[in-house]
């Protein structure tokens, strides 16, 4: 069956009709006698589909995030609190206007809260005074400056100083929708306030043209933030050139702030301590080789933490900084060949590419690491044309292969001794090495990159889920440095291919890049690409991508991509949909998920993820704490979600084939919760009401309910009371 057939050429399932109700529900119907069994289009050749997916279980581990990506690591996965056309509401009751699928086409603006507190760290750049004349000359400008060099925190004090720290917000927009919308949806601009929109591309001119009457018609300013492409002589006349600020200064202003705030000291005792901890030449020395404030700020706070600070905490702090985790990658991926003629052929390659897998599959054992390091050197001999000289057997021992990792490979042995686990697994005393190691490797190596690209693509493709997680967590960081080349080479492929698992690792390493935080629009861009294209593979590659823990800034942007997916016949037979459901849901956006799934659940194409979705989130405890009752119950008592959409998903996944038998059994999970719990009783009992006023619910509902095992010595008095009403 052909895997490029467009999501609309499917084959809706059988349905019937619920009697005496309007909505109607469909029945999964399994073949009858002598029919022939179907299958989805795609599923025929992906034979490692997994029809269930355990919750949670493809998520991708945030300490992936901190080992990759180190002091610039910056989980994005916050709630925001965000108004616009389809949410209103600030963590509280948000209402959402239905978009059919289809994302909504103006902006979400984001109040910048963290603004005031920026102003009391803050320590200047060279662009503020341009940027504030610029600014009092024209209500729009440009900044550009490359990444990771404080830019964003300089636009925010610019319009701040302006307008007022708490009249700073954020424009997002959805992919593929202009800055030119906000010409049209000039009703979400506040008066007198100041907007940041950071805008890929070169674009920038133009969005200026096009916005500055709007802008000025409101007495705002908009400020657009865009990538640095050094090209001097085409800058825009109403664009600041934005160079990173002094490291010493941003160390000085955050540990002043912080010795303040947290050891209550005076404005004139930080400074002289502050000073005083300046004349250190190796703190010193550190700070200018930072490569941006998010490099300086955690060694300000590790000292204001450690405060007073001598030589010997000093030096342990600044160990673990990231100019001194680039050192000591250098001197790990060091070769010794020249130290001695009589070392074997290959031997310093040998050492580079164990101690490069070695990072890799930090965590994991090390007989991952033996076999990596093995097919690396297959890799770049192939990239060198030379004969294949076979594997290197009783050459080099660990101690030597690993040389100055030798240190960290001992402790964690003795550490896993300790605890009686292996004591032969990659252990890094410093986990932020790992991202280091790989990033040294990248650059100091140029000519292996190709080398490294296929290896990575050779990895993917093994059996084992570990091997395939860290290769796919590799090219999440290496798309920070080459986005383009990492998914024309690696990522695009992987998530065209018939085979889940290898979707799954293009999926992880989408949400390994966006755990870095500086290429988070090219992977929206990428996912949204794959969930809107013609390649049904792509679009289960990034319903994974949710799956795994991506999320986009606005709710409404994720399930508009889900829902999308969700269309696709191919995913009528998977739960990938329910577990991108489940992992966007929290409680505060309990009501906006539960509307949009009842919407789900009125097209028979989308009833069975509806159902699913429901079943997952129905079993998910309050605060996802083990034992305690389903956030959906509580949610539920309390009147946060509405009792209403509920009663339509029930219904749902009661009459699915495909569902009803889990649904029966989480049904008698929250029986039970409401027989515990006093405050629980009243609104199930009422959701059992409306769920027996349908006659085929009504009779499932007495069969079933006398046969939970939750009741296995009679049913309840309230229960028994609610059952003689129908």
């Amino acid at each position: 069956m052909s895997e490029e057939q467009p999501t609309g050429a499917t084959t809706p399932p059988a349905s019937f009709s619920v009697d005496d109700v309007e909505h109607k529900v469909v029945a999964l119907a399994e073949p009858g006698p002598g029919e022939p069994a179907t299958e989805p289009e795609g599923t025929a050749s992906d034979s490692d589909q997994k029809d269930e997916i355990r919750p949670d279980s493809l998520r991708m581990d945030p300490r992936v995030g901190e080992e990759l990506y180190g002091a610039q690591f910056s989980a994005t996965y916050s709630r925001v609190n965000a108004r616009g056309v389809n949410a209103l509401g600030n963590n509280n009751t948000i209402h959402v206007i239905n978009y059919k699928g289809q994302p909504p086409a103006k902006p979400i603006i984001r109040d910048l809260v963290e603004v005031p507190e920026l102003l009391r760290v803050y320590a200047g750049a060279s662009a503020d005074a341009e940027l504030e004349t610029k600014l009092g000359d024209r209500p729009t400008a440009c900044l550009a400056g490359r990444s990771n060099t404080g830019r964003f925190s300089t636009a925010c004090v610019a319009l701040a100083r302006r307008h007022g720290a708490d009249r700073v917000h954020e424009v997002m927009l959805p992919a593929g929708v202009g800055p030119e919308v906000l010409h049209r949806a000039a009703e979400s601009l506040l008066e007198g306030h100041g907007y940041i929109l950071r805008l890929p591309g070169n674009g920038h001119g133009q969005a200026m043209r096009l916005l500055t009457d709007t802008f000025r018609r409101r007495a705002a300013s908009l400020l657009l933030i865009r990538d640095d492409d050094s090209r001097a002589g085409g800058r825009h006349s109403a664009e600041v050139q934005h160079r990173r600020p002094d490291p010493l200064a941003v160390f000085r202003a955050h540990l002043k702030y912080g010795l303040r705030a947290q050891r209550k000291l005076t404005a004139e005792e930080s400074g002289l301590h502050a000073d005083s901890y300046l004349q250190h030449g190796d703190l010193v020395q550190a700070l200018r080789n930072t490569y941006g404030p998010r490099e300086v700020v955690p060694i300000a706070k590790a000292v204001v933490d450690r405060h007073p600070a001598d030589d010997d905490v000093l030096a342990g702090i600044l160990r673990i900084s990231q100019p001194r985790r680039r050192a000591y990658a250098a001197a790990i991926l060091r070769s010794d060949a020249g130290g001695d003629a009589r070392r074997p052929r290959r031997a310093d390659q040998h050492e580079r590419a164990f101690r490069i897998a070695y990072a890799v599959f930090a965590r994991q054992p090390l007989h991952y690491v033996f076999e990596a390091a093995g097919l690396l050197l297959e890799e770049i001999d192939g990239q060198a044309k030379r004969p294949d000289w076979g594997r290197l057997a009783l050459q080099h021992p660990v101690s030597e292969l690993l040389g100055p990792l030798d240190v960290d490979w001992q402790e964690g042995r003795e550490a896993a001794r300790s605890h009686g686990s292996s004591s032969r697994s990659a252990w890094l005393h410093d986990g932020a090495m790992r991202g280091v190691i790989i990033d040294e490797a990248w650059h100091e190596f140029d000519s292996t990159r190709p080398a490294l690209l296929k290896w990575l693509d050779t990895l993917v493709s093994d059996n084992e889920e570990p091997v395939q997680r860290a290769a796919a967590e590799v090219a999440g960081l290496l798309a920070h440095h080459d986005f383009e080349r990492v998914c024309a080479d690696l990522v695009d492929d992987w998530a065209s291919s018939p085979k889940a698992r290898v979707r799954q690792a293009a999926a992880w390493a989408m949400v390994a890049a966006d755990m870095g935080g500086q290429v988070d629009h090219l992977v929206r861009r990428q996912v949204r690409e794959w969930a809107g294209g013609r390649r049904n593979y792509q679009r289960d590659a990034a319903a994974r991508v949710y799956a795994s823990g991506l999320q986009q800034p606005d709710l409404s942007w994720s399930l508009a991509d889900l829902r999308r997916i969700a269309e696709d016949q191919m995913q009528q037979h998977t739960s990938t949909v329910a577990e991108g459901i489940y992992q966007l849901y929290t409680p505060h956006r309990a009501h906006q998920i539960i509307f949009e799934l009842a919407q789900w659940s009125d097209d028979r194409q989308l009833q069975r993820h509806a159902g699913s979705a429901l079943l997952n989130l129905a079993m998910r405890p309050v605060d996802d704490s083990p034992g305690g009752p389903p956030d959906l119950v509580t949610r539920l008592a309390t009147n946060d979600v509405d009792g209403g959409d509920l009663v339509r998903l029930w219904r749902v996944s009661l009459l699915a084939t495909e569902l009803s038998r889990h649904a029966w059994f989480v049904l008698g999970h929250w029986l039970r919760q409401a027989d515990s719990e006093e405050l629980f009783r009243k609104p199930i009992e009422a959701l059992l009401n409306e769920l027996a006023a349908v006659p085929a619910l009504r009779r499932r509902l007495r069969f079933h309910l006398v046969r939970l095992a939750e009741f296995e010595d009679g049913l309840p008095m309230w229960l028994e009371s609610a059952m003689r009403k129908w």
